[in-house]
């Protein structure tokens, strides 16, 4: 989707004439806000304070009308509903505040980055090793801007998150919650650690991990299928075997992808949708994107989306057992 693509959908949903599928995609690729800011620094002091304005009101309007609900319309208009909201908000934030704001990350002494994620949905985090993580709603996760030059690779964790480490049997990859620290290799697990939580919780999917507490004590190894948790206050720890999926399965919920390369997204889904999804052009595989993929969303849908916005086409192999993107 090109600049003038974008204003134009812009301009027609100020207007009221975007279609839902025209509203997705000014919702899903609110990115451009970010990376072509002149959209709205074309506008007057006074254009900017009528859409805010309107928008306002819009949300207002929206919220206390008795006669329409979301649980009393069908389904399309529902969604329609929510997705008004959820754009309405966005601009709102961009024209009072600024996107850096709304991204809602900074970057702290010694290179260090941190990420809380304040929105509704999950997010995908891109570590410096190649490594990913999701995190919750919520959730807070401190890691430096590269591994490089560092004997280990340490990250910080409050809240709930998955992460599917690279491997590397050169430097271990350690998650620290509080009194606990998760060690790994590579491997896929989940860490659910909310500070204000009486106990802390392992559960591996793929892999193996060692978990130990501050004094460097190992508590457990646990491989796939296999759960620690911890009780902060009696320091007790019980481990069993789960069904790791069922402890899962929010990663599946909404996920905003935030500025992440078509590679990245690529990876994601093929993990979500378990298939093998090959970028014909290196062009389009760094190209970065941000979009929201929704809860229920057809791999299809999500790929029409992505390859709209990336100027990228995708069709399926000939033995339909993995799909090829390539550039226009």
């Amino acid at each position: 989707m090109d600049k003038k693509y974008f204003s134009e959908l812009l301009n027609k949903y100020l207007k009221h004439e975007a279609s839902e599928e025209e509203c997705d995609l000014l919702i899903k690729h609110y990115n451009l806000f970010d990376s072509e800011p002149d959209i709205f620094d074309k506008m007057s002091q006074n254009q900017k304070d009528d859409i805010r304005n309107e928008i306002e009101n819009k949300i207002w309007d929206e919220i206390c009308d008795d006669e329409i609900s979301p649980k009393d319309v069908s389904s399309s208009n529902h969604r329609m509903w929510i997705n008004f909201i959820s754009f309405a908000a966005i601009l709102l934030i961009i024209l009072s505040t600024g996107f850096y704001f709304f991204r809602n990350e900074h970057v702290k002494p010694a290179n260090a980055i941190s990420r809380q994620i304040t929105i509704k949905e999950n997010r995908l985090i891109q570590l410096p090793d190649g490594s990913t993580v999701i995190l919750r709603p919520g959730a807070k996760l401190n890691y430096p801007s590269s591994f490089d030059g560092l004997a280990l690779r340490e990250v910080y964790l409050d809240g709930q998150a998955y992460f599917d480490i690279k491997h590397n049997s050169l430097k271990q990859f350690i998650i620290h919650t509080g009194k606990l620290k998760t060690i790994v290799l590579g491997t896929a697990f989940e860490i659910n650690a909310w500070s204000d939580n009486s106990s802390i919780q392992v559960t591996v999917s793929r892999g193996k991990v060692r978990v130990e507490d501050q004094n460097n004590r190992t508590i457990g190894i646990i491989t796939p299928n296999q759960q620690i948790t911890y009780d902060k206050a009696s320091k007790n720890t019980v481990q069993k075997v789960v069904n790791a999926p069922e402890y899962l399965e929010w990663k599946e919920q909404d996920l905003l992808l935030s500025d992440v390369t078509v590679a990245e997204a690529a990876k994601l889904l093929e993990s979500r949708y378990k298939v093998e999804i090959i970028i014909s052009d290196d062009s389009v595989r760094s190209k970065r994107f941000t979009t929201i993929v929704r809860k229920g969303e057809t791999l299809d849908q999500i790929l029409k989306s992505i390859s709209e916005f990336n100027e990228a086409v995708y069709h399926y192999a000939a033995d339909k057992t993995s799909i090829i993107i390539d550039s226009k």
